[in-house]
């Protein structure tokens, strides 16, 4: 079964709504750096793990397996979400911004988030389908190259 590892990033993500949610809901984000920090490091991640997807998978996947084309087009548009809130969330932080602000794209981003992994999912299970083991060790060597 293909497969990318989310467990750190899944952990980073949880972590983030656990830091938001013990700030509370109101006013602005005041000595923020430890939560300026935790942005930046999912951010730093999040970024590394959509350019393996951007500048390997989604290639690989349109050109073996061009019936699965529409739901890369669909994963990449959720990138430019998923990272928009969270560069957001990032530069609120960084000035000390609206806190509700912040939470409305910390949801916007874990929605984000949770769809574009189960779409990611589903595309790598019907890839899994039609690869042979030599497809799959180029795809490995593909993305570990980024």
């Amino acid at each position: 079964m293909l497969s990318h590892d989310h467990s750190e990033l899944n952990l980073r993500v949880l972590d983030l709504a656990t830091a938001l949610a013990a700030l509370g809901d109101e006013g602005a984000l005041t000595g923020t750096a430890v939560l300026e920090k935790r942005l930046g490091r999912l951010r730093d991640l999040l970024f590394l793990h959509f350019a393996r997807e951007e500048e390997a998978l989604f290639p690989f996947v349109t050109e073996r397996v061009p019936a699965l084309e529409s739901r890369v087009r669909e994963m990449e548009t959720s990138h430019d979400s998923i990272c928009g809130a969270l560069a957001r969330m990032y530069e609120l932080a960084r000035v000390d911004g609206a806190l509700s602000l912040v939470m409305v794209l910390q949801r916007r981003f874990e929605s984000a988030y949770a769809e574009h992994s189960r779409v990611e999912a589903e595309v790598l299970g019907r890839l899994a389908q039609r690869l042979a083991a030599d497809d799959r060790a180029r795809l490995a060597a593909l993305v570990a190259g980024i």
